[in-house]
């Protein structure tokens, strides 16, 4: 390679990774910077985009339902509507009242899952660089911003892999972090029933603390903290519901919810909602979803786009196909001596991330295969995580490699997915931007 090549493009992304393993080293800086952008843009201008933005047509509505003990059906779990309610009745039935609690969520959600990476592994720039991608995400940016109740599911779901490692890793305060993994796991799906998935994730981690530490929950532990704990909480979730709503049991309800959901869409020749998508789509970033949209004077246009950020998605799609790769080396008698090589002494700890990884992603994306109802992109959200996840893994261990080219490219990865943060954050947070830049801005006709 020339001289100037690697004067100007690969010496400074190369002292970039440095620096940047360095924020990642030292926690107090770098939970700080993700902290910053998890908050600053979460909470930014909150009550600014007008008054009811996509499903807010129901959601908040169903929260004062419950605040005045007024009768109400929704087809999901009633826990978010609950926390909803919370900020309604601290601040008011108004944008910012039934919107501060979910932003809340989300920007705890980073950090959350930066706290999990780095107690599973004990890599702190893989858990870095993993809060890093999640705040830099556009749908989990939206999707915290508004009266919506999806985020509820990753901050309940994360919150039970990171107990569960504590719980494993904390030997005389076990039944503590027992108790709290089972209340997570139990809260994430009673604000939807996918939360479910996260089982999946909880049974590797157990498997893992087996195999590695020989440290395991008994039986006790399991029975009572996982399975009992968890439906004790969601039934019990139900109560002020049934309260207010007397004509139905539980088990008539839930029949009506498990038709609702049947039924969505179903023998229609066209989708009941234009923003309808399938589920393999979702990866790729093809289908977003149109929040809200306002044409302002001046050729000035207010757009609120429920999309991923493009480059930290389509990275992914590498990222997972990479890691699918390298279980399957993995398997081999005799792998190649590269994969030997960039592993090294860390081969096993490190397969075992990956399988995590890849497994958790694959309960929380392929289900959604079999679904007939209409389906979103947002519903891609719990699996996204993990698709960073693996993104972050990767980037952290060109991070450590010792060829300069390799570790530019891994500098040129990061800096390519903040910028693409920061070019789409008008239509992430509804800033007033011209009609062109909105052009500019949609890059694929299923966009609109």
């Amino acid at each position: 390679m020339s001289n100037w090549k690697e004067r100007i493009v690969i010496t400074p992304l190369a002292r970039l990774a440095d620096r940047l393993t360095w924020l990642a080293e030292h926690p107090v800086f770098g939970v700080m910077a993700i902290a910053l952008v998890a908050f600053g843009t979460r909470f930014w201008n909150l009550d600014g985009t007008a008054d009811i933005v996509f499903d807010e047509i129901y959601y908040p509505k169903y929260a004062q339902n419950y605040l005045r003990g007024e009768p109400l059906f929704d087809a999901h779990p009633p826990l978010a509507k609950y926390i909803i309610g919370l900020g309604i009745q601290i601040f008011g039935y108004a944008p910012f009242g039934y919107r501060c609690m979910t932003a809340l969520a989300g920007s705890l959600l980073p950090l959350v899952t930066y706290e999990f990476v780095w107690q599973l592994s004990d890599r702190r720039d893989w858990a870095w660089l993993t809060g890093w991608f999640v705040a830099m995400d556009g749908l989990l940016l939206v999707e915290s911003r508004f009266g919506l109740i999806n985020i509820y599911i990753l901050l309940f779901g994360m919150l039970s892999q990171l107990c569960m490692v504590m719980a494993l890793k904390r030997s005389r305060q076990r039944w503590f972090w027992v108790i709290a993994t089972g209340l997570m796991f139990g809260a994430s799906f009673s604000v939807k029933w996918t939360g479910l998935a996260y089982i999946v994730g909880l049974v590797v981690i157990a498997g893992y603390a087996r195999s590695r530490y020989r440290q395991t929950l008994n039986a006790n532990q399991i029975l009572i903290g996982l399975i009992i704990l968890p439906i004790i909480f969601y039934f019990g979730e139900w109560i002020p519901h049934l309260i207010i709503n007397p004509e139905r049991d539980i088990w008539e309800l839930h029949r009506q919810i498990i038709g609702f959901h049947q039924n969505l869409g179903v023998g229609k020749t066209q989708p009941i909602h234009p923003y309808c998508s399938p589920w393999w789509s979702w990866v790729l970033l093809i289908r977003p979803i149109a929040y809200f949209f306002e044409v302002r004077p001046n050729s000035m246009v207010e757009s609120v786009l429920a999309i991923g950020n493009p480059f930290l998605y389509w990275l992914s799609v590498i990222a997972l196909l990479s890691c699918l790769a390298i279980l399957i080396i993995s398997r081999f008698r005799f792998p190649p001596k590269i994969f030997t090589q960039i592993f090294s002494k860390e081969r096993s700890p490190l397969v075992w991330f990956i399988f995590y990884v890849m497994i958790s992603f694959a309960a929380h994306w392929l289900p959604w295969s079999i679904s007939r109802r209409c389906i979103f992109l947002y519903h891609y959200m719990p699996a996204s995580v993990f698709a960073f996840a693996a993104l972050a893994l990767l980037v952290s261990l060109m991070w450590r490699s010792p060829l300069k080219e390799i570790q530019a490219l891994s500098s040129g990865i990061f800096v390519m997915i903040t910028i693409a943060f920061l070019f789409w954050l008008p239509i992430y947070i509804g800033l007033p931007i011209s009609s062109v830049y909105l052009r500019v801005l949609i890059w694929l006709p299923s966009w609109i």
